[in-house]
């Protein structure tokens, strides 16, 4: 279990990575003064259009709500273009890291150690153990992977997914023959969830490597974008933190394909027009990049925020604020705006996105405590600035619609009397803002062909970019609403709790979810439209695309949740699904073929970890080797021997799920469980291990093996 104590060798002071000060400027200036003078020429506009009879409170309020979204506005907007001229110039980018890189240095031997970690909770442990191998065996066709090691840290809490974990990682360590290469670590309390976790690490192991690539539980990178990550921090010293850009993939439902397909199309520019003016004051977004690990032991300790929660304790957006302390210990955080590599999957539904997002606005919502902390780099504030505008826009954008049906309701003729030229501009410059950005990269992809050659792909990729507009302009009122709400929860102190995502739909569309979740949201724009129309037609008509998207938020979170993706008409297609990277190919077949194991019953599926470490010789022994013997045993031994009395009797479904650990965590109580179970008399045990005990000896196989143990031609037997 413990990797090999070779020290890493010292890290250089910073030098190299950082980019020059007048180039940063130059870039910085352009930019924000762009930025500066859109936001200035439409506040004026709107300055003309609500002045016409006075700035009034209403008037005022409504400015300083539209002020903030303008400038959120044109930030998207010239990041979008910049992109696409990143994209296009005929030099290359003086700052472009790809380009430190010689053809030698792309063949040279790798000497830095790098640590590979992934913090884990309660995910899918298949999908883990076969995500690492894919990664591992690509790394392996480098030649380069001796300096690689890997780290799955696990906080899970559910038992069977703990147990499921030790076995997955000793069947892929033997069938890969990785020991000592492939480490698993399970903590015993998650004590400041996925930071804590990687904290962990770094105390436990972290002087012994150069480097850490952080993955999340979903996270993908191609061997060839690891070695190249590793070759670019050696030439540049002065590079802290590394970001790739992460594209989606395997989605099946419409919503997750519509924004795999919208990423891959519109993700690139904004990557390269984000590296085009945040240089080297980038953001860490959490997975998918490398760490130098002696700055980052030494400098990015995260302190828990004064107060309570929401506001205080544990940062739970770490990423932004680790970035900000890197660059303020002298190094660069970069983005690296790759096109191939890194991969993650995203939320298959809409409701699994609104609880991310849940998570995500809290965590950015904290970082208001440090946009006044001392010492910060300028452009790390802004990176905060824009974190909490992300989601507090959306409270703003609802204030405006708000103050603007207030403003339709005075007396006749105060909302009548406008300047017609000045809301025309404004209505006019606003479309500009939101759709020539993305014209223009549509634009860039017919004439380049960067995702698809053949010209009928890129036809279907029009055709796909029309329709994730319609679907994505149906979206944005209902996530405006959930968003404003996350908000105002934040700021009533209303919390959020950790619970482990769903990244794969599981059966279909549930409806009853749906219906409650969106019901009240229908609601809403029904009264608003009856609000409307007793103001006026006029009103009504200005504001009834957004009442449209409120009214059909059931049918269309259901929609956009189900399973008619698009795919079988060669719509939403992303480069990936076309021609499939080595390393996504690799996991989804064996992915493919584990799903064709002997499936147990329903019954016995729910405790299948469990079961394996009762049943199972080799994994009860295995999993007992891995237990740390404890000095003080905060439980009795006459309580854990009534819960497994209890367990034997009456079966797991009458233990809560606390009950079950605490007999987990002992290591004598495991080791009586085997022997008890499989020595009682019949009428001694519960109907659930009957069952259990039948299946496991009248399998031609160990039903009970891990899925990565019954692989095609290899099927392991993990009885005695």
């Amino acid at each position: 279990m413990n990797p090999n104590e070779t020290p890493a060798p010292a890290i250089p002071h910073p030098a190299q990575g950082l980019p020059p000060l007048r180039i940063s400027r130059t870039r910085r200036a352009t930019f924000f003064t762009l930025v500066g003078l859109g936001t200035v020429v439409g506040t004026w506009l709107m300055v003309v259009y609500l002045g016409e009879g006075g700035l009034g409170p209403l008037e005022l309020a409504l400015l300083a709500t539209f002020i903030p979204l303008y400038y959120q506005l044109n930030v998207g907007f010239w990041t979008a273009l910049a992109g696409v001229w990143l994209m296009n110039r005929p030099s290359p980018d003086t700052l472009d890291l790809w380009q430190t890189l010689s053809p030698e240095d792309h063949h040279a031997p790798i000497e830095a150690s790098t640590a590979i970690i992934m913090p884990i909770y309660n995910e899918d442990v298949t999908r883990v153990f076969e995500g690492l191998r894919a990664i591992y065996l690509s790394l392996q066709q480098t030649g380069q992977d001796e300096q690689f090691d890997f780290f799955v840290l696990s906080d899970s809490d559910d038992p069977s997914k703990w147990i499921e974990e030790e076995v997955a990682w000793l069947e892929l360590c033997r069938q890969l023959k990785a020991f000592g290469r492939i480490f698993y670590r399970k903590r015993r309390k998650p004590i400041n969830r996925k930071s804590g976790n990687v904290s962990d690490f770094c105390r436990r192991w972290g002087k012994r490597y150069r480097y850490t690539v952080v993955l999340d539980a979903d996270s993908l990178m191609s061997g060839r974008l690891l070695t190249t990550m590793v070759r670019i921090m050696e030439k540049n010293s002065g590079l802290g933190i590394l970001q790739t850009f992460p594209r989606q993939i395997a989605a099946e439902t419409l919503l997750g394909r519509v924004m795999q397909f919208a990423q891959a199309l519109y993700g690139p520019p904004f990557a390269y027009g984000l590296d085009y003016w945040q240089c080297g004051e980038a953001n860490f977004w959490g997975h998918n990049a490398i760490i130098r690990l002696a700055p980052f032991i030494e400098n990015c300790a995260l302190p828990p925020l004064p107060g309570k929660e929401p506001f205080g304790g544990h940062i739970l957006s770490h990423d932004f604020v680790e970035a900000a302390l890197m660059r303020k210990a002298g190094y660069a955080v970069r983005l690296l705006p790759s096109l191939r590599g890194s991969y993650e999957e995203g939320p298959p539904t809409l409701i699994d996105m609104l609880k991310r997002d849940r998570r995500w606005c809290q965590g950015n919502m904290q970082h208001i405590w440090l946009l006044f902390a001392k010492k910060w780099h300028p452009m790390s504030r802004l990176n905060f600035l824009h974190g909490i505008l992300s989601y507090a826009s959306s409270l703003l954008w609802l204030l405006f619609l708000v103050f603007s049906t207030a403003l339709a309701a005075l007396p006749s003729g105060r909302e009548l009397e406008r300047t017609q030229t000045a809301e025309q501009l404004l209505l006019g410059l606003t479309i500009a803002l939101i759709f020539l950005p993305k014209t223009v990269i549509l634009l860039d992809e017919q004439l380049t062909g960067r995702m698809f050659k053949p010209l009928k792909q890129r036809f279907l990729t029009s055709f796909s970019s029309v329709l994730d507009t319609i679907i994505f302009t149906l979206m944005a009122p209902v996530l405006m609403i959930f968003h404003a709400r996350f908000v105002v929860y934040t700021l009533l102190g209303k919390g959020v709790n950790w619970v482990a995502q769903r990244r794969k739909m599981s059966g279909g569309v549930d409806w009853v979810e749906v219906f409650f979740t969106f019901g009240p949201i229908s609601l809403l724009g029904i009264i608003w439209g009856v609000v409307g129309w007793f103001i006026s037609t006029n009103f009504l008509l200005w504001i009834s695309p957004i009442l449209i998207c409120l009214v059909l938020s059931i049918p269309m979170a259901g929609i956009v949740s189900g399973s008619h993706s698009g795919r079988r008409l060669g719509l939403f297609l992303s480069p990936e699904e076309d021609e499939p990277p080595t390393v996504l190919s690799t996991m989804e077949q064996n992915l493919t073929e584990v799903n064709d194991r002997l499936q147990l019953q329903p019954e016995l599926e729910k405790y299948f970890g469990l079961l394996q470490v009762c049943l199972d010789p080799y994994v009860n022994g295995l999993h007992v080797s891995l237990l740390r013997k404890r000095k003080n045993i905060q439980v009795s031994r006459d309580y854990l021997d009534t819960l497994a009395d209890r367990l034997v009797r009456e079966g797991p479904q009458a233990l809560k799920p606390q009950e079950i650990k605490a007999m987990i965590y002992d290591t004598d109580t495991m080791t009586h469980l085997h022997y008890r179970l499989w020595s009682a008399a019949d009428k001694d045990l519960a109907p659930f291990w009957f069952l259990a005990i039948r299946q496991y000896n009248v399998a031609a196989t160990n039903p009970f093996a891990h899925l990565l143990a019954q692989r095609k031609g290899e099927t392991v037997r993990l009885s005695a």
